[in-house]
């Protein structure tokens, strides 16, 4: 096949997310064409991306795409269709996040090229949104659903809110985000890494790993760590792995709460690696659609404490490989992090159940199923239903 994959939101989760799709499907002798914007990309997708240079099947293009409604967006969509018309004929254009999915499915209108789109979190479920922009943004996806032949959630919650949005269900795929437990293999020793840290022997070390934004927040993972108290002191180290906007105002959070000097900033950097030096994983978000970082956490081996948002109740089992809480449930979070603290044999046990679990969540199974709805559509065979439902090419 040959296949354009387009993201504007090439950092943090979808940014993995493209690039472990992309690295699949080359791997699977397919060619892809990746089109990002440079313009919300990190380090990581750059290192990822520098991985992959020398495939001869890969082509690269930067499309400057603003994430909020731009005057540039027409020109984005002019340039989108030139390069189709360049580049193509394609089989598949997939769409990743809100943005590209506008660009790729207006852009394209009446073209002859299957368009495939994943909002990897509808703006719509992220509480911090202004309730007339989630309004707008519930109207536009039900209206832009019908412009493409199908929309691929990540979780089951994902998929419900299409449906309550208005999305036809034969227009749904749900197609679950993988991890490769391969790359949580190779890390450095996790004594050097935690001395680096300067982290104690008997510090147990609680890692928050995200954008420094609203929807991630902080600010409820910084107040709940506060607010425990363990057994044997100040024996917690809190290890934060992320920046954004909010980071000034994170530091004097921890200041006015008194924990600074119990906090570790490391700034945006790759988690896959650095959470072999973690204890335990903390989740604050608001909202999600099915958050990468808790599938490399499983993958890891980490007990995880995360909110109650999509995907989550998918990877974590209460009491079984962590605890969920509800969403800024400071509370909750303080109470999960003093129990795993405290208590060596329970992060063991919780951490073993989570190795078991990232087994049903492996990359191979996503690019697999992915390049069987590519299959699917371009066949005309494709239906709707989910990921479990579609048959996989031998490989």
């Amino acid at each position: 096949m040959k296949l354009l994959e387009l993201v504007e939101a090439s950092a943090g989760g979808v940014g993995r997310h493209v690039m472990d799709l992309t690295a699949g499907l080359l791997a699977r002798n397919h060619e892809v064409d990746l089109v990002y914007s440079p313009m919300r990309c990190d380090q990581v997708f750059r290192d990822d991306l520098a991985r992959l240079s020398g495939e001869a099947r890969l082509q690269v293009r930067e499309l400057p795409m603003h994430r909020s409604p731009h005057g540039s967006d027409w020109n984005a969509m002019r340039a989108l269709r030139g390069y189709v018309r360049e580049r193509g004929p394609f089989d598949i254009v997939h769409c990743h996040s809100t943005k590209a999915g506008l660009i790729g499915r207006l852009g394209l209108a009446g073209a002859a090229v299957r368009r495939l789109y994943s909002p990897h979190m509808f703006i719509a479920m992220d509480p911090n949104r202004g309730v007339a922009l989630r309004g707008v943004g519930r109207v536009l996806e039900a209206a832009l659903a019908r412009m493409c032949d199908a929309v691929v959630t990540v979780s089951s919650e994902e998929r419900d809110y299409a449906l309550g949005m208005g999305i036809a269900s034969e227009k749904l795929c749900l197609i679950r985000n993988g991890v490769s437990t391969a790359e949580m293999e190779e890390a450095p020793e996790r004594g050097g890494l935690r001395r680096s840290w300067k982290l104690r022997d008997d510090e147990v070390c609680i890692g928050f790993v995200g954008r420094l934004v609203p929807m991630k927040a902080p600010a409820v993972a910084i107040r709940a760590f506060a607010k425990c108290e363990l057994s044997q002191g100040e024996r917690a180290r809190l290890v934060v792995i992320g920046d954004g906007p909010l980071k000034e105002e994170m530091h004097r959070l921890a200041e006015s709460l008194g924990i600074e000097r119990r906090v570790t900033w490391l700034g945006e950097q790759n988690a896959k690696t650095l959470m072999h030096g973690f204890d335990v994983l903390v989740l604050s978000s608001d909202s999600e659609a099915n958050p990468i970082v808790v599938l490399e956490a499983l993958a890891r081996g980490l007990p995880i404490v995360a909110t109650s948002v999509g995907g989550v109740s998918e990877t974590v089992r209460h009491g079984v490989n962590g605890f969920v809480a509800p969403v800024r449930g400071e509370a909750e979070i303080a109470a999960a992090i003093e129990a795993l603290g405290n208590d060596a044999a329970l992060r063991e046990r919780m951490g073993k159940a989570s190795r078991e679990l990232a087994r049903q969540f492996s990359v191979d199974r996503m690019v697999d199923q992915t390049a069987a709805l590519y299959g699917q559509v371009i066949s005309g065979t494709w239906k709707g239903g989910a990921a479990a439902d579609l048959k996989l090419a031998p490989r």
